[in-house]
């Protein structure tokens, strides 16, 4: 989300307020964070879920918010220090190798960052064996329908400067699959987790041009890669006339919110009627009386 210009500045701003707090306030709810709790908000941008989990936590409570991108972390820092929250540490690192601390975390947050991992299962994996057991995990991922026509929209809109990419089909989500609630909590239960709950966020973009180019960037910008600055100008240009002709007035963003519980170890219960095994240091049965012995001999002198 590094900006180029104050207008692409501007931008971000609006689409953080318009799109990333929202379902950063809604990851958070589902997460029923508690005070003092210590918190890791994997992959954290820009910082929308992190300030909103540490002013849930409190004062006594801490949130490593991690990522890689040093130009969120530092727009994190910065909106942190605006809204006077000081428990939240925006760190520069890879969450596939980011160390527990003593005990594990109390609770993970990872909103729409799941599909930062090469692998999302194993991702999530380890973000599990981050945690304490009873700690709770929260995802976010977008919903199977959202932001459909931008993707359409930059296909139709990168040639000529990707010959063939009209052809080509649409950018993949890879967590395309868990878009519905019935996937997601499936998804989570097969991470082994307990008293899991998915919920739907409705949310609708305005189908302003500039917003959702900014938008199209931040997801599909690999597509641009390596393109000079004019050929990214003239995919813009088509990309907003495309979103012009289709006269819409907002665009899906909707995103599912699901939520876990790492299981505790419990101890194995005794069936009813079983005694416990003797062990052989240990005595049955009472103790052995030993005779009394005779008192001393009295001397004389």
């Amino acid at each position: 989300m590094a900006a180029g210009s104050a207008e692409d500045e501007e931008e971000s701003d609006r689409l953080f307020s318009a799109l990333w707090s929202p379902i950063g306030a809604a990851t958070v709810k589902a997460a029923r964070l508690r005070p003092g709790a210590h918190v890791l908000d994997a992959w954290c941008g820009p910082g929308a879920s992190a300030i909103q989990a540490a002013e849930h936590v409190g004062p006594l409570g801490v949130v490593d918010a991690v990522d890689l991108a040093e130009s969120s972390l530092e727009r994190g820092r910065a909106r942190a220090e605006a809204h006077g929250v000081a428990n939240v540490r925006f760190l520069r690192g890879d969450v596939s190798d980011w160390p527990a601390p003593p005990g594990g975390y109390d609770a993970v947050l990872c909103a729409l960052g799941v599909s930062s991992f090469p692998d999302a299962a194993a991702g999530t994996e380890r973000l599990l064996s981050l945690m304490r057991p009873g700690g709770r995990l929260t995802t976010a991922v977008w919903s199977r329908t959202a932001l459909d026509p931008l993707t359409e929209a930059l296909r139709q809109a990168l040639p000529p400067e990707r010959p063939g990419a009209a052809g080509a089909p649409p950018p993949a989500d890879p967590l395309r699959h868990l878009g519905s609630l019935r996937s997601l909590r499936d998804w989570l239960a097969a991470r082994s987790l307990s008293f899991v709950e998915a919920r739907y966020v409705p949310l609708a973009l305005p189908a302003d041009p500039g917003l959702l180019w900014t938008l199209t960037h931040t997801r599909f910008g690999g597509l641009l890669d390596g393109l000079p600055v004019h050929a990214v100008e003239r995919v813009r240009r088509r990309f907003t006339e495309r979103l012009l002709a289709e006269g819409r007035d907002t665009i899906d963003a909707s995103a599912l919110v699901g939520t876990g519980t790492v299981r505790r170890v419990a101890r194995p219960r005794r069936p009813r009627g079983v005694r416990p095994l003797q062990t052989a240091y240990r005595p049955t049965g009472s103790a052995p009386r030993l005779p009394t012995p005779p008192p001393p001999a009295s001397s004389t002198a």
